[in-house]
């Protein structure tokens, strides 16, 4: 941590960046309490070694901890932030790309209708109309005629509006902006000056889109119009304008719904291009209109509104297809008061075996936040080091004392890093599920928002005119009637790109026309498959039919989806004349929809490892970003993730290929009226994998270490006793009569001697003398294990010879009366290395008997294993 990027909060060297924010986080807040509690006994203890004349000097230790200190509240209040930023960014990117995504949908809409046969013929009827001759009887005849089309056209405006339910009004003007027809009959506008009409007429994109108020709708609110002209047959005239009025309020109020949680504090927001807003989540505290402070430029801001302080993020939109509206952001505010406290529940009990691979792997955690744990073990290790050995050189009873209190306010320090990263960790893997589940459940919702359209879309290509008549005109099109009806698949093929092809057939089921001239080949086919003779059994305009999600000829023999509907003839409105069937193009369009729905870094970047998958209740693949899983696999993991009701989810962390993944699952629940009122079911459950550490091959190896709350104490009371300096290997508590002990040391230094005997750990160079290091873990039938951090060597001395004993940590060195101490032979393990047994003291309450080990037993075993 640079000093010239730090400054002083309360004593503690912190972040620029985490001034004005540390306070507000409680728990660090916590931690740094604690911590300045125990700083103060360092204080004590070291003024109290040096008044003692042990020669114990607290003040690299006191400094080494208050370095560690300043550095750890500095990584817990950076991961917090951090977590904070990339939870409202996340949110303020997805609300505003849910909305485009939508909206993107609306411009193949207007072109398509704008276009449409009866829209046209209306206008052109109604113009001719207006030039019949005047007099009484030919005006009651226009009248009736005008008001029998307006009626017609009113019920196509309806039908269209059943199917994109997104839509509240649909206004026909003609070129001068008088109005010729619209579906709301309670507006009363009849003529309309905005500017809107004459950009759509002379307009050269393919639709005009605006958000403001208009004098073509009731003037309450700002309305999101979509308009393009409508010309005749050969676009050499203009016939009028077509306007669809977008649910905007109403779609944004579902967005922020599943945005939110219940108990969060944050409030989403969409801006316009100026930085106002004109949708909130909570429009009490941000209301529609009030100008904000955008932040698009830094990871967050700390911005002021009504009085109030926020974290903000703000997000302009990735774009959709190469769509990008009007230039809208999405904007999340966070109180600053609640902005660190966690919101998400523990999902699940995390098994600490996980939680350690957690913590040693690199991919969640910086190497500044690793390395304190490993800091303040080297730091305790030298402390316990240094009373261990006072202990064993000196024999003042007070010494002792202020020795094992200094090592006891060691390892409280120490456990108050060890307790803050391990909830930090815990925090932020619980912040994980909790995301991976915001993430599967967007990736349900986006995927139940598309194929929403595709139901729509089926159902209203249906009713194109032209297919109505020509299949009820003949069961057998000729060339040029097939001709004309695969003009209009491609068509609407081009403004719709989401499908690979679209054909009619005929009432036999067999294909009239394709939209891609690639699939010619298709035409003359008969369709045998049940959902053709499902669609073909119809009556309805309101009804559909979806295919299984399985392999077929018409998408080149892969997997996909194929919606249907029937096409009705024109003079009677439940007679099936045939159907339409549209192909989804499932492999990009399911594989985009996933993209867009995974995690990214402030580089846009999904994090490696991350992928996601959508599935079926049989554990089927739909889709997956990852590229070993195809479409028609079985992904092979928790069944409980397949099992969720409808609109419900979970996460939980499993093992899958080697790692440790947190999963999210959602099972979709529909959107609007599809699948939810439409009698379609078809569950899909989004999945999101986010690693979290590689499955370790090797079990940890059990190591016990002092407990800080069992005291071994001495008890002697003038009688013969014996002092054992103890210690522990793996978890077993052992001790060596200290007159045998010369003191403990750092493992540094270490040479590993060649060869395969475990016995042997290697030499090392003591007072300038190489000595033999031992590792007795075989002689006590226990694994192996590696050295760490926490690892001491004890120099031994059986008179003539000295080696070292390798120990997985230092224990306490009691003073125990002879009368606790057992050497006989028939209750110790092995008389070849042990001397005695000393049985636990019946006023401690403790059970566990201490292993006193013999010196010379050990180096015997060791020439016999050499």
């Amino acid at each position: 941590m640079s000093v010239q990027n730090t400054v002083t909060y309360k004593d503690v060297l912190i972040p620029k960046e985490l001034m004005g924010l540390i306070s507000y986080m409680a728990g660090v807040e916590e931690y740094r309490e604690e911590l300045r509690t125990l700083g103060g006994q360092w204080d004590l203890l070291s003024i109290l070694g040096k008044i003692s004349g042990t020669g114990t000097d607290m003040t690299g230790t006191r400094e080494g901890f208050r370095h560690l200190t300043c550095e750890l509240l500095s990584q817990l209040g950076l991961e917090l932030l951090d977590k904070t930023v990339r939870e409202i960014g996340a949110k303020a990117q997805v609300a505003v790309d849910i909305l485009i995504r939508n909206l993107f949908e609306r411009t193949a809409d207007i072109g398509f209708l704008a276009t449409d046969d009866d829209v046209r013929e209306y206008i052109l009827k109604a113009e001719e109309l207006r030039k019949m001759p005047a007099g009484d009887e030919e005006q009651i005849n226009r009248t009736r005629i005008r008001e029998d089309m307006t009626a017609r056209i009113q019920e196509r405006f309806a039908e269209y509006v059943s199917k994109y339910s997104v839509y509240f009004n649909i206004v026909l003007l003609d070129t001068e902006g008088n109005l010729i027809v619209q579906l709301d009959k309670n507006n009363k506008v009849t003529k309309s000056a905005d500017p809107l009409i004459k950009e759509a007429l002379t307009t050269k994109d393919e639709f005009v889109e605006v958000f403001r108020y208009s004098d073509i709708l009731p003037a309450h609110e700002k309305s999101l119009i979509y308009a393009y002209r409508v010309t005749d047959g050969a676009n050499l005239r203009y016939l009028g304008v077509l306007c669809l009025c977008f649910k905007f309020q109403d779609e944004m109020k579902e967005i922020f719904r599943k945005l939110k949680t219940g108990d969060e504090w944050s409030v989403i927001s969409i801006l316009d291009s100026e930085g106002k807003v004109i949708a909130s989540s909570d429009p009490y505290q941000l209301p529609i209109g009030a100008p904000v402070e955008m932040v698009s430029g830094e990871s967050y801001g700390i911005v002021k509104f009504a009085g109030r302080k926020y974290i903000a993020k703000t997000c302009p939109t990735k774009g959709y297809q190469g769509f990008f509206g009007l230039g809208w952001y999405g904007h999340v505010m966070m109180p600053i008061e609640h902005a660190f406290s966690s919101s998400n529940g523990r999902r699940e009990s995390i098994d600490r075996r996980i939680m350690e691979a957690v913590m040693s792997d690199p991919r969640l955690f910086s190497e500044e936040l690793r390395s304190i744990p490993i800091q303040a073990d080297k730091i305790q290790g030298e402390l316990e080091r240094t009373v261990w050995n006072g202990n064993v050189k000196g024999n003042d009873p007070r010494s002792k004392i202020l020795l094992w209190s200094v090592s006891d306010a060691g390892a409280r320090t120490k456990s108050v890093f060890e307790k803050s990263i391990g909830n930090l960790h815990e925090t932020v893997v619980d912040s994980i599920l909790g995301n991976v589940w915001f993430w599967a459940a967007l990736a349900a919702d986006i995927m139940d928002r598309n194929l929403y359209e595709r139901a729509n879309d089926c159902r209203w290509w249906a009713l194109t005119s032209a297919f109505r008549r020509i299949l009820s005109a003949t069961p057998s099109p000729n060339s040029e009637d097939r001709a004309k009806i695969a003009s209009i698949l491609s068509y609407i093929n081009g403004l719709y790109t989401v499908y690979s092809n679209l054909f009619v057939y005929d009432g036999t089921g067999k294909i009239t026309a394709v939209s891609n001239q690639a699939d010619e080949y298709l035409v003359g086919t008969v369709l045998t498959k049940e959902w053709a003779r499902q669609t073909l059994a119809l009556k309805d305009s309101q009804k559909y039919t979806v295919s299984p999600f399985s392999v077929t000829e018409l998408y080149s023999n892969r997997h996909t989806y194929i919606y249907g509907a029937a096409i009705l003839a024109p003079e009677n409105g439940r007679k099936t004349v045939g159907g339409i069937g549209i192909v989804f193009d499932s492999e990009p369009q399911f594989r985009g929809m996933l993209n867009d729905s995974l995690p990214r870094d402030e580089k846009g970047r999904i994090p490696d490892g991350c992928f996601g998958v959508f599935a079926d209740r049989q554990r089927m693949v739909i889709s997956s970003t990852d590229p070993e899983l195809k479409p028609g696999d079985i992904i092979y993991t928790d069944k409980e993730l397949f099992s969720l009701p409808a609109g419900e989810g979970t996460s939980k962390i499993v093992e899958y290929n080697g790692y440790y993944y947190a999963v999210g699952a959602h099972t979709s629940s529909g959107y609007r009226e599809y699948k939810t009122e439409d009698g379609y079911v078809n569950d899909v459950i989004g999945l999101v994998f986010m690693p979290l550490a590689k499955i370790s091959d090797t079990a940890g190896v059990k190591v016990r270490r002092r407990d800080m709350n069992i005291q071994v104490s001495s008890d002697k009371t003038g009688m013969d006793c014996l002092e054992a300096a103890t210690f522990f290997i793996g978890t077993k508590w052992l001790g060596i009569d200290v007159k045998h002990v010369v003191e403990a040391i750092d493992p540094d230094g270490l040479t590993h001697v060649p060869g395969n005997r475990r016995f042997v750990k290697g030499r090392i160079i003591y007072q300038d003398v190489p000595l033999l290091v031992v590792d007795i873990r075989s002689l006590l039938e226990m694994p192996e294990k590696e050295m760490d951090s926490e690892t001491q060597i004890v120099i031994l001395t059986t008179g003539k010879d000295r080696f070292g004993l390798v120990v997985d940590a230092l224990g306490e060195i009691p003073e125990v009366p002879n009368s606790r101490v057992d050497r006989s032979e028939h209750i110790l393990e092995n008389s070849k290395y042990t001397d005695c047994i000393v049985k636990p003291d019946p006023k401690s309450g403790q059970k566990e008997m201490l292993l006193v080990l013999k010196p010379d037993g050990i180096i015997a075993a060791l020439r016999d294993m050499l």
